[in-house]
């Protein structure tokens, strides 16, 4: 069970690691300034706020496990970013962004089941 959590964490991060240059930094075509104009002027700085705390949390699954220390940060990062993703998985359900929805409900399962798993299967010692 470790191995597959360790997998899970990993593969989490590179994809959340993504996501922060994706939404934060990245290039926005016609679609993002559709939903630029119809969130207002707060949209732009949420994005980097949101960005910022996906690396923190992307950061938070792998560094603390694998240094020793502060282990107990991996099961909070991974609920934080089950709960970002429960939050986003809401706004593309009410932005009818149908697309978007499965992939948000997969990653929100897999880091509920990492924040699950590094609590109560197995968790890090201090």
């Amino acid at each position: 069970m470790n191995i597959v959590l360790w997998v899970l964490q990993i593969v989490l991060a590179i994809k959340f690691t993504s996501v922060t240059v994706s939404h934060g930094f990245g290039t926005r075509g016609a679609e993002w300034e559709m939903g630029f104009e119809r969130f207002g002027g707060l949209t732009r700085p949420l994005l980097v706020l949101v960005a910022l705390l996906t690396f923190l949390t992307s950061v938070g699954l792998i560094l603390p496990a694998a240094t020793g220390i502060l282990t107990w940060l991996t099961p909070w990062s991974a609920a934080l970013l089950a709960g970002m993703m429960a939050v986003g998985v809401g706004l593309h359900v009410g932005c009818r962004e149908t697309p978007n929805v499965v992939p948000g409900v997969v990653l929100f399962a897999m880091a509920a089941f990492v924040a699950y798993g590094r609590w109560m299967l197995v968790p890090f010692s201090e």
